[in-house]
C-alpha cells in the first residue's frame, strides 16, 4: 500500500472540493495566518488570502462570542465579483475558498463541511 503524505493528502481534499468548477482558489490556513496548503491561481497573494482569512475569522468569533449567538459556521465575504468562504477545520486550522459570485453556496458550503472534517483528520 502507498504512503500518502500530509500534503498529498490535503491536495487530495482541496482537488475534490474544488470540483464543482466555481471555485477559485482554496487553502489550508492556520489560525494565526500562515498558509500549510493552498490551490491559488498564481495572479492571487496565497499569503494574503490566509492572513484576511485568519483575521476576518477571528473578529467573527469574537462577534459571536460577544453577541452570545453560539459558536460561528462560517464566513461569507460577498463582492461583486466573487466570494471569500471560511470555515473552520479544527481548533488550529481554517479552509476557505475563493469562488466565483454565481457558485451554488449550497453545494459549496456542504463540501467544504466535509473537506473541513477530512482536513482535521489529517492535521489532527
Amino acid at each position: 500500500m502507498p504512503v500518502v503524505n500530509k500534503e498529498q493528502e490535503l491536495k487530495e481534499v482541496i482537488d475534490e472540493c474544488g470540483s464543482s468548477g466555481d471555485v477559485i482558489g482554496s487553502g489550508v490556513v492556520r489560525r494565526d495566518g500562515l498558509m500549510i496548503f493552498c490551490s491559488m491561481p498564481e495572479d492571487v497573494n496565497s499569503k494574503a488570502v490566509a492572513a484576511m482569512a485568519a483575521a476576518i475569522v477571528g473578529t467573527g468569533e469574537t462577534a459571536s462570542n460577544e453577541l452570545e449567538i453560539g459558536k460561528l459556521n462560517q464566513v461569507v465575504v460577498e463582492s461583486s465579483s466573487g466570494k471569500l468562504i471560511t470555515v473552520g477545520a479544527g481548533a488550529e486550522v481554517i479552509f476557505t475558498v475563493i469562488v466565483k459570485a454565481k457558485a451554488n453556496m449550497g453545494l459549496i458550503l456542504m463540501n467544504m463541511e466535509r473537506a473541513a472534517k477530512k482536513i482535521n483528520k489529517i492535521i489532527g
